[in-house]
């Protein structure tokens, strides 16, 4: 790194390590107000995490400073500025919660990043702290998957008893997409998807994917071995199937290219 963006780069630094540290003692003022007026289980078990969360990522600073140092390595030194404190601040309280997850301490990083380079300042939005604070990792797993595709086709399968009017609930989950399907857990994946279309980042619908064949998912392994669990029951079942789309939105496909670095 040269000599101008090394003097801009502890500034940066220092702007970024002073909202962590000024909520840090805030923080620990009000957990000790509130562990005054409790028992001592409070103080072990239940606010156990915050404090220690407090205490370890002062120590994963350092790491911290690294990563941001190789992720703005390749940022001419012209567009190379202080984080604003409105994304810097709150990523950084964010961030100590969830250092531990690779695919959340990532996306937090290229957050502030993005937000060190003057060309991606316009793109880089607070919105996006939040939406972060509220994915786990499977969900950034699955965004990002699904950002691979652009679009991804989904079906919705229901086993209906014949002959009746009554369907196997939680036989499916409510979104079945074949290539999202190594990930884990079927109804974990829909979870996620369902997550990530209220925080407005894909959106699912119904229809169907031009030349996409979507019968063929009826005799995935996971399709048909649902089926065969719920004929044990000894009723004859029908299938139906709705078929989906999901596809980022606007708003997602911003969020995809700052926080996961990543073109769409």
């Amino acid at each position: 790194m040269s000599d101008n963006k090394m003097s801009v780069f502890p500034d940066a630094i220092e702007s970024v390590s002073n909202a962590v540290h000024q909520n840090l003692p805030e923080t620990e003022k009000e957990t000790d107000g509130v562990l005054s007026t409790v028992v001592g289980f409070f103080n072990n078990v239940v606010f156990y995490p915050i404090k220690k969360a407090n205490l370890t990522f002062r120590y994963k600073l350092e790491a911290f400073k690294d990563d941001l140092e190789e992720k703005i390595k390749d940022i001419p030194e012209e567009n190379l500025q202080v984080p604003p404190t409105m994304i810097a601040g709150p990523a950084l309280e964010a961030l100590k919660y969830t250092y531990d997850e690779e695919e959340l301490r990532e996306m937090y990083e290229n957050l502030i990043a993005s937000a060190m380079d003057n060309r991606k300042l316009s793109s880089t939005h607070p919105s996006y702290v939040d939406a972060i604070k509220q994915m786990n990792p499977l969900d950034a797993k699955v965004l990002d998957r699904i950002a691979d595709y652009h679009q991804l086709r989904c079906i919705e399968i229901k086993f209906l008893i014949d002959n009746s009017k009554r369907v196997y609930t939680n036989a499916m989950p409510n979104n079945f997409c074949q290539e999202l399907y190594d990930l884990g857990d079927p109804f974990s994946i829909s979870t996620s998807i369902i997550n990530l279309n209220r925080l407005g980042l894909v959106k699912i619908f119904d229809g169907t994917i031009i030349g996409a064949d979507y019968e063929i998912l009826l005799k995935h392994p996971y399709v048909v071995s649902r089926k065969a669990l719920f004929d044990l029951y000894g009723k004859d079942i029908t299938i139906k199937k709705t078929d989906k789309v999901i596809i980022t939105t606007d708003y997602g496909n911003a969020f995809i290219k700052v926080c996961m670095n990543k073109e769409i």
